[in-house]
């Protein structure tokens, strides 16, 4: 599938000055000037940028982005999810309300939410996966989040690792704002660049996916882009997910480190590791946002 590349501004501060820090699949990776913001400038055009989610994203075997298959790691994801969850559970109200899990995929999150007690939407728009979560009784909107209507409040609203493919950050930071309770609380996980892993990795880190992931926040121009819109950082740490001997080898060959899948084959097989799972750090952003809530004047 071919795209229109086209340059946009920095999605932060609206600054046009950058530097460029990679070349990675001949996209440029830049960092601007002003707020070091870094994006991928030019990008795919706006209005044919979700032509990539559209379908069989989570099941690509060619095009250089999505998913090779994602639900073949589904017990992984799933615990995955589990240990979100709990990372998420001291930031909750007190009672139970209402998910809106934006790029929900399979729905592994709203199907442990639900089993809580509490009530689930999503956002999906790959159709393969949408029709999957609505066989499940959830409420599935196919719009971008930039276009997505509702009259409700939510409590909870989950992006997980969605932010870093969303073009239009201004509009998705004031609609979330909009639809957040206000006692209620925005739970995302993201590719942080000033984690250790890209420190590390340089340009072949494995979160440098051009076609898709076109925003890389850290915790200060994640602050810096929420706050005009009433917004508060409360949270952030260092957040990874589940994987097994399957897992890292396909995701060494897919980023071509063999001298790595090399030992890590060798090890994991001298080491009786080969059906075992652990949690590891990918070098991704936990971060939880609240609203800021004007505080009451007093007449004296």
């Amino acid at each position: 599938m071919s795209f229109e590349l086209t340059y946009y501004p920095c999605g932060v501060c609206g600054s046009k000055q950058y530097k460029l820090l990679y070349i990675i699949k001949n996209f440029n990776l830049v960092q601007c000037n002003n707020c070091r913001f870094v994006y991928v400038n030019p990008r795919i055009k706006n209005n044919e940028l979700y032509k990539i989610y559209s379908e069989h994203y989570f099941s690509n075997q060619s095009e250089g982005y999505g998913y090779r298959n994602y639900e073949l790691t589904s017990h992984l994801r799933i615990k995955t999810f589990q240990k979100w969850m709990k990372n998420i559970d001291p930031y909750l109200p007190p009672s139970k309300g209402l998910v809106l899990d934006i790029g929900c995929a399979a729905g592994h999150f709203l199907d442990l939410m639900r089993n809580r007690g509490w009530e689930v939407e999503a956002i999906e728009l790959d159709k393969q996966m949408a029709e999957k979560v609505r066989a499940k009784n959830i409420l599935v909107s196919e719009q971008p989040f930039e276009e997505f209507i509702s009259n409700k409040k939510y409590n909870l609203i989950t992006m997980f690792d969605v932010i870093e493919h969303i073009p239009d950050l201004k509009t998705t930071f004031k609609k979330l704002h909009d639809l957040l309770d206000d006692n209620g609380v925005i739970a995302l996980i993201t590719p942080n660049f000033d984690s250790t892993q890209r420190k590390l990795f340089g340009k072949r880190w494995f979160q440098f996916k051009p076609y898709e992931h076109i925003q890389y926040f850290t915790p200060q121009t994640l602050a810096k882009v929420i706050e005009p819109y009433g917004l508060k950082l409360i949270h952030t740490s260092a957040s990874g997910q589940y994987a097994d001997t399957g897992f890292l080898l396909d995701r060494l060959d897919r980023y071509n480190f063999k001298f790595m899948k090399m030992a890590a084959t060798f090890a994991t097989t001298a080491l009786g590791l080969k059906n075992k799972y652990w949690y590891m750090d990918t070098g991704s952003l936990f971060a939880v946002l609240k609203k800021q809530i004007p505080s009451k004047k007093i007449d004296v």
